[in-house]
């Protein structure tokens, strides 16, 4: 009797085992999706937390980013940093990547890269910080815009499908803000808005 009770038992525990494995596999399942949208939204989070603002100052760059050689080589062709490079020591040039720091941007579009390059002492004006913007940072970089100011903002507006930049310059007489649009090749002055301080 004991045996037959058994016997009528075993097909119940085998369907509970089985239900239990089945919804085992459904939570690991919803686990795994839970996990991924996880790790996709803060993936977001993190592009859309790219930096805008830049300032040349004790530290301009919140993710500094390494300098490739084609990079360093397109920033000591352009003019202000090829006369500045010629008049540095000899320890100065030993090492010319410790003279920039650089920034990821993406101007035109999330998978391609730019990069906000700041001029470290002594690649720097007397009064304000230099700046370039390196186009397409991993394929054929090109310099497309130098200025010099207290700081540089990417804004959301586009022309010819890049993102317009801003750079303001201030002294203690006067104030300049300068907007750049791109025009197909290189970014170019739209705006020009100067005051005095009074």
């Amino acid at each position: 009797m004991i045996k037959s009770q058994w016997l009528r038992k075993v097909p119940l525990l085998i369907g509970r085992l089985v239900s239990m494995k089945i919804l085992g596999t459904v939570l690991l399942v919803f686990a795994a999706i839970a996990g991924i949208a996880l790790i996709a939204r803060g993936q977001e989070t993190h592009s859309g937390a790219e930096q805008k603002l830049f300032s040349p100052g004790d530290s301009p760059i919140q993710h500094p980013v390494a300098l490739s050689a084609d990079v360093l080589r397109v920033l000591l062709a352009s003019q202000t940093a090829k006369q500045t490079f010629a008049v540095l020591s000899d320890s100065q040039k030993a090492n010319p990547a410790q003279l920039f720091q650089a920034g990821e941007v993406h101007l035109n579009s999330a998978d391609q890269v730019d990069l906000v390059e700041i001029g470290l002492a002594p690649m720097k004006g007397a009064d304000a910080g230099w700046v370039w913007i390196v186009r397409s940072a991993r394929k054929e970089p090109q310099v497309v815009l130098f200025g010099g100011g207290d700081s540089l903002e990417v804004l959301d507006n586009k022309t010819h499908g890049y993102k317009d930049i801003r750079i303001a310059w201030s002294s203690s007489f006067e104030t300049e803000a300068t907007t750049y649009q791109f025009d197909g090749g290189a970014y170019q002055v739209r705006k020009a808005d100067n005051g005095k301080i009074n």
